[in-house]
């Protein structure tokens, strides 16, 4: 309230000045400036600074590139960068530049042959952009030679007997295709295993791992290639939600998993692996894949690795591109990590990391306490990352894995959603991440606790001063896809996602309870946390305080139409100096219906408001004692209560402000204010600082000694 009578006194004194000096003094302008709810007018070209259109004052700063990104793959002679275009004023860079791939040239052919007085001419092309490289051949006399024909084999080409020259590279040899194997049916080897043997040549046999199923550890799988049963290894902190999504597909679902579980097995052994990674052409491959062998396309593998990439958070290592060429994908490891050395370096801080927040989980939390507990250590001990400008997001591969918060304490929202997936997982809760668009590419996690899916984003639940801020933690399927989009779940690709699970209907409210001062539990919404106030002889404070500024959206809401009957209850909220119109902004409750005391209640750092369509519901004293305490209380609720035994205290370090009206036997407010609406009435008040107000604005107030007889 003070805040807003300075203002309208600085008004006052500006608009005397202005008359004594007149509006050309070059002493207002810039105060009248200041004033200005600026409204900017940019120049759309990123080059000129734009101004107000109310006051005309510069905005002294370039209007931000709005850079989009385009990828520019390398071919067969040019190098493949990263371009980033503004889409107002057309400024460019490049960076990530790659090589070119070079040409995949086929046998040379004679466009003419030699004779023994003059050259020939052959030539050979590119089969991927059809550069043609052409030569000719010395005239000379062809020394030919036979060799003989060659079976062709299920993996080998063939060829009849042919006659090449000595001299050049002349021949009449015709291959003839490998004609691939074609395989019986699959028998379990009762170890995990399965054998095919081919028809065309019994030595070619094939053992690989079984698949398909569920293979989270609930139930033993049954493979749906031999129909044996096996046992196919998750690691510890990663999930298997991602591999049963993808045996669930009846066209490609046996190969996709075949190519993820050969996916894993690659990443298995280098785990261990103390080799260095060469550099084979701007990248570090450890696998590499044919994928003709598991008949999928490289729109359908591309998929399969995303899901991979996405449900593997301790192969932190991973890079996140395909590589391809042709019909052969390299599964690769990121720069950051080509050596051994750093992996190990980054190996001991993820060791340190996991057990410093084992710390934090006791025996017998629950499944909300864990993930609660993992969210504020992640917040706590993490910031964005930031290129220098403080505003890019870093790109380095450090950033997007949990590897770059164990070592730096810094990483992009993929470096969140990865930990926090890890860490739950580590810890006995259920959790998935999630990827798409947010504003931008962006990515988060599903959570499951006491058996309902929630959303959840840790770096929107982390803010500038590593306070966990829950707005975004254990949303409901609305809350969560108001604002983020999930990549397809539908189209096979790079950009395939799992589908989302079903999320609950109402998002979790986050309520602790302390009994008798010591720690009592914590709970998905006031209703569960009233239910859990079973010792009437004990005094309970339930904490509501772990969201941010909810003057104009409630967080939390009440269903109860009483409060438990306890020896006192006590709701304590988060109090905000926010400054404007709202000088505090408090914990919000709304009521769905009215809500009577059991008990003494004191109310700290609140905003009671009615949910919208239910009228002014009434706090009912019913000979019970209620207490406006903290820095300030807020209530759009009428307080009732004529019984003799019922009261109003006010301590609260501000005024306090009941819009719905009073009507109660006692009112107590010492040496702080209350301001009333209006029609309150008090059939006797303690005290002299009781407000009503005279019209809407509560800064248009009068002190009055208010004693209301009935």
């Amino acid at each position: 309230m003070k805040k807003r009578n300075l203002k309208i006194s600085l008004l006052a004194l500006i608009l005397t000045l202005a008359l004594v000096f007149g509006t050309s003094c070059t002493f207002i302008v810039p105060i009248w400036q200041s004033l200005c709810s600026h409204q900017y007018i940019l120049s759309g070209d990123c080059m000129t600074p734009g101004y107000c259109a109310a006051c005309g004052k510069s905005v002294g700063e370039l209007e931000d590139h709005r850079y989009k990104t385009q990828t520019v793959y390398p071919n067969c002679t040019e190098g493949g960068y990263l371009e980033y275009v503004c889409s107002v004023c057309g400024d460019s860079y490049r960076e990530d530049f790659t090589d070119p791939k070079g040409h995949t040239f086929g046998e040379w052919i004679f466009a003419k042959d030699p004779t023994a007085t003059e050259d020939g001419e052959m030539y050979r092309e590119c089969s991927a952009c059809g550069f043609r490289e052409e030569k000719s051949v010395p005239a000379h006399v062809h020394s030919l030679l036979s060799a003989e024909a060659r079976e062709v084999t299920c993996t080998e080409d063939g060829w009849a007997a042919y006659e090449y020259c000595t001299l050049c590279e002349y021949s009449t040899k015709v291959v003839i295709t490998a004609i691939g194997h074609d395989y019986g049916e699959y028998v379990s080897n009762g170890n995990s295993t399965h054998t095919r043997i081919c028809k065309n040549d019994p030595t070619h046999v094939s053992t690989e791992p079984c698949s398909g199923g569920d293979v989270s550890g609930k139930e033993t799988p049954v493979c749906s290639y031999c129909h044996g049963e096996y046992e196919f290894a998750i690691r510890e902190g990663n999930s298997a939600y991602g591999y049963e999504v993808l045996g669930t597909y009846d066209t490609y679902g046996e190969d996709m998993q075949r190519l993820y579980r050969d996916f894993a097995e690659v990443c298995e052994s280098f785990y261990f692996s103390e080799e260095d990674l060469v550099d084979k052409g701007g990248y570090y491959a450890i696998g590499e894949y044919d994928l003709k062998e598991y008949s999928l396309t490289l729109d359908i593998a591309s998929a399969v690795w995303k899901v991979f990439y996405v449900s593997n958070p301790v192969y932190y290592w991973l890079d996140a591109k395909i590589i391809s060429i042709g019909d052969t994908m390299f599964l690769t490891v990121a720069d950051d990590y080509a050596r051994a050395v750093d992996r190990r370096e980054a190996d001991a801080a993820i060791s340190a990391m996991t057990e410093e927040c084992a710390l934090l989980i006791t025996e017998g939390m629950t499944e909300l306490e864990k993930a609660v507990a993992i969210t504020e250590y992640i917040v706590t001990n993490m910031e964005y990352a930031y290129e220098k400008d403080g505003t890019t997001p870093v790109k380095d591969m450090w950033a997007h894995c949990m590897a770059g918060f164990a070592m730096r304490g810094l990483g992009v929202c993929e470096a969140y959603a990865k930990s926090f997936m890890y860490l739950c997982l580590l810890n006995g809760v259920d959790c998935r991440m999630g990827s798409g668009y947010a504003g931008e590419a962006h990515a988060w996690n599903y959570v499951k606790i006491d058996g309902e899916w929630y959303g959840a984003d840790l770096t929107w639940t982390d803010n500038s001063d590593d306070l966990a801020v829950y707005d975004y933690f254990g949303l409901s399927s609305a809350r969560m896809f108001e604002k983020h989009t999930p990549h397809s779940s539908t189209e096979l690709s790079g950009s395939f996602i799992y589908e989302a699970p079903t999320l609950s209907n109402k998002s979790i409210e986050l309520a602790s309870i302390y009994k008798n001062g010591e720690y009592y539990g914590l709970y998905k919404s006031i209703d569960e946390a009233f239910a859990a106030m079973t010792d009437a002889g004990a005094e309970y404070e339930m904490k509501v305080d772990y969201y941010g500024f909810f003057t104009t959206s409630p967080i939390y809401s009440i269903n109860s139409e009483t409060t438990p009957t306890v020896k006192k209850l006590t709701v304590t909220g988060r109090n905000v100096y926010v400054g404007g119109n709202h000088l505090d902004n408090n914990s919000s409750i709304q009521f769905s219906s009215s809500l009577t005391l059991g008990s003494d209640v004191e109310l700290k750092n609140l905003h009671l408001l009615a949910l919208d369509g239910v009228g002014v519901p009434e706090i009912k004293l019913a000979s019970h004692k209620l207490t406006l305490g903290g820095d300030v209380v807020y209530m759009d609720l009428r307080i009732t209560g004529a019984s003799s035994g019922s009261a109003v205290a006010v301590t609260t370090v501000d005024v306090s402000y009941v819009y719905g009206g009073v009507d109660v036997y006692r009112l107590v407010t010492g040496n702080v204010g209350i301001l009333l609406a209006a029609d309150s009435r008090i059939t006797y008040c303690e005290g002299r600082k009781v407000y009503v107000p005279q019209t809407d604005d509560p800064a248009d107030k009068v002190e009055v000694v208010v004693v209301y007889q009935r």
